[in-house]
């Protein structure tokens, strides 16, 4: 059957549910103001998986309460979302869409991760209370640790409710001191029974072949001490593993071959070079096996090749082979792998959005019909593929991020669950995608966030705000600081100037020792292009970004000190020299990356000097703001603090702010809350003709922060802590002053 016979019929199906699904999201949405706190709020759902048989979906859900580990280590009073417990939830797609989801029974563990070992099981890895369990702490003081929480592997019969420790609690409680107790390697499916797992039941990192039913286990392979992962086949027989030895500084890749019960060791790498090689991985250089155990496939970008694209990759010889997959335009973004065959079934790129494709025929058809219904409003992305269910996420300008399950056998659509439900009921702002040709007749992607409310095509104040990395991008999607100064009512531009990832290695290289000027040449070229287009108030213009972002703006505010009324510095990098030197002591493996974007301070201090923030002072004149985390491993602090020392020596007009607990990607919610707003009451004072009411000033966020627990629980929405019944709380966990007691490590403390 042909694509279009199959598309047919799922477009004719999905029309009508689709149409009148978007529209009642449409009208949901336009019904309040964007608040920061709305902003703030961490992902509702920590993880979500689909059954191998497509009937079920179970997910974690945050609740407002505190788990009970945070509260005995004194975490509880810090705005860290991942002291908050998680709930554990089953969807049975065969009831009625309206139904509730069904909470599954944990007791008192605190769920982590969670995976389906079979189309009726499901294993939890949960943090347990030792006492809950018969683990009594000692009446007498003991040279024996006591755990008062422990890592263990719950099986749990979705059928009957029935819930397993597999191992057994007693050997779990044991096995507290390992780093990492246990892990779910395969589900085996041909034996419904039983489940692979890789567990430190001795001082070794072994694999154990686990029956859900009894709790018997058999070892089936030997690790070693340093041994930290394994993988397996189809068939769920091992072949891979990975060992770290930190005292040699070496780690070391295992592979074993089909019809051999010997492992080789493919590879030997530093620590350093193995963090590259992690770093590669995860921009997906692995890709897929193949039905030939010398050959797997690599996601990679050849010397001589434009693009990033699929190939063969010969283990035997070290060598790439044919290329299987490439995209004529496009960089490939990743590869989607069948759990259990760990073959290729689908890949991603970037054009001004995420695309899917699919290599089943049927399933491409059904996934490009999908596609062809939410994408005028939002992008979709399959996160779990079966024989007759697809496990979607859905994310737009105006769709927050969403779940959804697909039947392929009846093409129906089933809402599961948002990503953050506070924004649901929020006015966003509608985004375009445009396409601005730069000085030089280079053509780029440009990202417009238009103000809820606003005349179309009306002259508006506007947020020039270039992405991080530099290889990095921004893409059609919800993005949340766009969303939240479209709310205050600026246009926001986000173009992808050359050096975006995505496009092919040509461009890519065209930004490297080109920072302040070709690069900085098409975030000015794109204000102009918004300016002759009549969507930019000439004169009520900022230039803000986070990290790469954050010195692109500093750049701006030397490179054309006439087209910006402020600038926002985030995170960002102000002296590169002082940056590749840090990056040497404390990141040595990026001082090569660092070197080809920015330059060579000793070989060519000129070029390095001339793209200098610190060092181009005299020809900035904007007011600049500096934000910066002290928690930034990624750009030190160091960076702001000496961009601030020169301002201050050149008697600059500038404000600068630390951000407590903030790393380089604010990740809490009180971070990433007290950034915007200290953003926006800059900002407005430069943008804004009259300050909206609701505004806070500068002065009023400047004061005495007092960062504590309720303010934490009213961004988040939670109750009073006078409300708490700590008291019972502290009964249930005993004191906590035993020399005995140990905790995991809490950095804070």
């Amino acid at each position: 059957m042909g694509w279009n016979a199959v598309t047919k019929p799922v477009v004719r199906l999905l029309a009508v549910m689709l149409a009148t699904m978007v529209s009642a999201q449409a009208g949901a949405i336009q019904s309040r103001p964007l608040t920061i706190n709305d902003l703030a709020q961490p992902p509702s759902i920590r993880t979500i998986q689909m059954s191998p048989d497509g009937r079920r979906v179970a997910y974690l859900q945050r609740t407002s309460d505190f788990h009970a580990l945070a509260r005995a280590t004194g975490a509880a009073h810090r705005e860290d979302p991942d002291n908050l417990h998680h709930r554990l939830l089953l969807v049975e797609l065969s009831s009625p869409a309206e139904a509730s989801p069904r909470e599954i029974d944990l007791g008192t563990d605190i769920p982590v991760v969670i995976r389906w070992a079979g189309p009726d099981r499901l294993i939890v890895s949960a943090i347990a209370i030792s006492e809950d369990n018969g683990h009594m702490r000692p009446q007498r003081r003991s040279r024996v640790p006591y755990y008062r929480f422990y890592w263990r592997l719950v099986s749990i019969d979705i059928r009957t409710g029935q819930r397993d420790v597999l191992f057994g609690d007693d050997e779990a409680w044991d096995m507290r001191a390992a780093d990492n107790f246990a892990e779910v390697v395969h589900p085996l499916p041909g034996e419904p029974d039983h489940v692979l797992v890789a567990a430190h039941r001795t001082s070794n990192f072994d694999l154990w072949r686990l029956n859900l039913a009894t709790g018997d286990h058999d070892r089936v392979e030997r690790g070693r001490s340093n041994t930290v992962q394994w993988a397996a086949n189809e068939q769920g027989r091992a072949t891979f593993r990975l060992d770290l030895d930190i005292d040699d500084d070496r780690a070391r890749i295992y592979r074993r071959r089909s019809g051999s019960d010997r492992w080789s060791r493919d590879e030997s790498l530093t620590l350093n070079e193995f963090v590259d090689y992690i770093h590669r991985a995860n921009r997906s250089i692995w890709a897929a096996n193949t039905d030939d155990d010398d050959t797997v496939l690599v996601a990679v970008r050849p010397e001589g090749v434009e693009r990033r694209g699929v190939y063969e990759y010969d283990l035997e010889a070290d060598e790439i082979g044919d290329r299987v997959w490439e995209h004529p335009t496009y960089d490939l973004d990743t590869v989607l792998r069948d759990e259990l065959s760990d073959r290729m079934i689908a890949v991603t790129y970037l054009d001004d959005r995420i695309r899917t494709r699919f290599f089943d025929r049927r399933l491409d058809a059904h996934f490009q019909a999908l596609t062809a219904y939410f994408e005028a409003d939002a992008v979709v992305y399959p996160l779990d593929v079966t024989a007759n269910a697809l496990l979607l996420f859905v994310t737009g300008p105006q769709e927050p991020g969403s779940y959804y399950a697909y039947s392929l056998d009846t093409s129906q659509v089933r809402p599961l669950a948002a990503v953050n439900p506070a924004l649901l009921g929020t006015r966003l702002s509608r985004v375009t995608s445009e396409r601005v040709t730069t000085r030089d007749g280079l053509v780029i992607d440009v990202f417009v966030t238009h103000p809820a409310g606003a005349a179309p095509g009306a002259a508006l104040p506007t947020v020039v705000m270039p992405h991080g990395g530099p290889e990095a991008r921004d893409s059609f999607g919800f993005d949340p600081i766009a969303q939240y100064f479209a709310a205050e009512g600026w246009r926001v531009l986000q173009p992808n100037f050359r050096g975006s990832e995505g496009y092919g290695r040509s461009f890519a290289r065209a930004a490297h020792g080109e920072w302040s000027r070709a690069v900085q040449d098409d975030i000015t070229d794109t204000l102009d292009w918004a300016i002759r287009s009549g969507l930019t108030i000439r004169d009520r213009v900022c230039i803000a970004g986070f990290s790469y972002g954050g010195y692109a703006a500093l750049a701006g505010a030397f490179a054309t000190p006439d087209a910006y009324r402020c600038v926002v510095s985030v995170a960002g990098i102000t002296d590169p020299e002082a940056f590749i030197d840090w990056s040497r002591e404390y990141r040595p493996d990026a001082v090569d990356y660092w070197t080809r974007q920015i330059g060579d301070p000793v070989g060519d201090s000129e070029t390095v000097r001339a793209m200098s923030p610190i060092h181009q002072i005299d020809r900035m004149q904007a007011p600049i703001l500096l934000l910066h985390g002290n928690k930034d491993d990624v750009v030190p602090m160091s960076q702001a603090n000496l961009m601030s020392e020169a301002l201050e020596a050149a008697g600059y007009d500038y404000r600068e702010r630390t951000i407590r607990g903030a790393g380089h990607n604010f990740e809490t919610p009180l971070a990433l809350g007290r950034t915007l707003a200290l953003m926006e009451a800059f900002m407005g004072e430069y943008l804004d003709e009259v300050q909206p009411e609701d505004r806070d000033s500068w002065q009023t966020l400047t004061e005495p922060e007092n960062i504590n627990l309720p303010q934490f629980r009213r961004v988040m929405g939670m109750s009073d802590p006078a409300d708490d019944d700590r008291i019972g709380l502290e009964g249930m966990l005993g004191a906590t002053s035993e020399a005995t007691d140990e905790f995991p490590d809490d950095p804070e403390n």
